[in-house]
């Protein structure tokens, strides 16, 4: 076992006391807007997504709290199943590139449920616990030493459990031990298979952070309530890596900077709402587009090189030139480049029925071939090139080290406006562009809120 011998109590007492830094607040505030934006594009688009929110109103559990694009309200338990769900659904919410966890997709829905739960939440103190939260999941994913994939788990969604947890025990002023006993609870709730991963017509993919922020609020709700479950979830015999990384973790790495350095202030903000790991190849199909004014009817081929982790965006080939359902489709570097190439964006409609069927998209993706660079890995597994072969024996090429939305290449506000408008647009109840603004701006000012709630009056 590892030689840190208290990682769960440390981590608890970061939870209940750490001062979050304003400018990890405004980072936060952004994902905020951007995870809201995505939940109501969810809620017209999302496949899967009914479901949940069928059982949160059938479940005739009475609450405050909001389900996003439906007129339900219900439980901080239901309102977090069916929110969570939401926030995946469509793949378009921000990533950590460096370990590929959406620290946000579980954690805005569980702290979104208790601050409209409990009452009497300020803006800023809900900022400040989602911030910590999305850290949580990120160092627990900076900590492991090997993939847990390997072992037949699916494990980024399961931290995100964590982080939820962490936000909704924040928020309910839990003590230190309660914290520790919410982590514990939370991890008897949210395991996954990747047998998912590999099954294509799988919903989970899409709404598997419904499981984890139900989880996160289940669990400290019971903490609250006094019920224990184990110690030291994380670092413990029977603990977190213990149980999914044969007890081998780093926990320098995933200590380090705590307090100070925030990991969930550190994402990517996705201008294409498909897997993260297709992001520098439509990046680079749409620059050289621009830059050639190429006919794409000229293309004779495509050549891509791919991370190690993200070859499984190109394989099985067959299955990935001619994906079957939405999310399969965005996990699929030839089918993305194809609606780059031949539609000149990718966008939340490019993922319907008649997409998948189009012949022209078909033709563009058989040409597509890949190969791995064994070098990029951990938190170069985003990076990417493509090369476009044309009928003349030209070519050119174009490598993306950092995708758009990454820090290190941000979308600017104009960008993340047009985002948040666009989600809107297509929710269940769908909002114009003046309404959109109106939305974001009363988030803008979330700090400036004495009651959550006020938000969602």
């Amino acid at each position: 076992m590892n030689a840190v011998p208290e990682v769960s109590a440390i981590l608890a007492r970061h939870v209940r006391s750490a001062s979050v830094p304003d400018a990890v607040r405004t980072v936060t505030r952004r994902a905020v807007i951007d995870a809201i934006g995505v939940m109501a594009a969810a809620s017209g688009l999302g496949d899967g997504c009914d479901a949940f929110v069928a059982l949160a109103k059938e479940s005739g559990e009475a609450g405050p709290c909001a389900v996003l694009g439906h007129d339900v309200r219900t439980s901080p338990i239901m309102a977090a199943f069916a929110n969570g769900a939401m926030a995946h659904a469509l793949d378009f919410e921000d990533t950590h590139d460096a370990t590929l966890v959406h620290p946000h997709a579980a954690v805005v829905p569980a702290a979104l449920a208790i601050a409209q739960f409990v009452g009497g939440v300020s803006g800023r103190e809900f900022l400040d616990a989602v911030a910590i939260g999305a850290d949580l999941s990120c160092r627990l994913a900076l900590g492991l030493t090997e993939s847990a994939e390997k072992r037949g788990f699916y494990f980024i969604p399961m931290l995100s459990a964590y982080g939820a947890a962490a936000a909704a025990a924040r928020l309910l002023k839990l003590s230190e031990p309660e914290i520790v006993q919410s982590f514990a609870l939370a991890s008897c709730q949210a395991v996954f298979s990747d047998a998912l991963v590999a099954y294509p017509p799988s919903h989970l993919r899409a709404v598997r952070d419904g499981f984890s922020a139900r989880a996160g609020v289940t669990a400290a709700l019971l903490a609250q309530r006094g019920l224990q479950a184990f110690d030291r979830p994380i670092e413990g015999p029977g603990g977190l890596y213990a149980n999914f990384a044969r007890g081998r973790f780093g926990a320098s790495r995933m200590l380090h900077g705590l307090g100070e350095d925030y990991e969930g202030s550190k994402v990517s903000f996705k201008p294409w709402p498909s897997c993260r790991g297709t992001h520098a190849f439509v990046e680079a199909a749409l620059s050289l587009v621009r830059e050639r004014k190429a006919d794409i009817g000229r293309v004779k081929r495509i050549d891509v090189t791919v991370s190690p982790f993200f070859a499984v965006l190109c394989e099985p080939a067959e299955q990935k030139r001619r994906p079957k359902t939405a999310i399969d489709a965005k996990f699929s570097i030839p089918f993305t480049v194809a609606v780059a190439l031949g539609r000149g964006d990718v966008t939340l409609q490019d993922f319907s029925d008649e997409r998948l069927a189009d012949p022209n998209l078909h033709a563009l993706a058989d040409k597509v071939r890949h190969e791995i660079n064994p070098a990029w890995i951990s938190d170069q597994s985003t990076r990417g090139a493509l090369t476009l072969t044309f009928d003349d024996a030209s070519s050119a090429t174009r490598e993306v080290i950092d995708p758009l939305g990454h820090p290190n290449n941000p979308m600017d506000d104009n960008a993340m406006r047009r985002k948040f408008e666009n989600c809107l647009a297509v929710a269940r109840h769908p909002m114009d562009a003046a309404f959109a603004s109106e939305v974001a701006r009363r988030f803008d000012q979330i700090e400036t809120v004495a009651d959550l709630r006020e938000l969602f009056a």
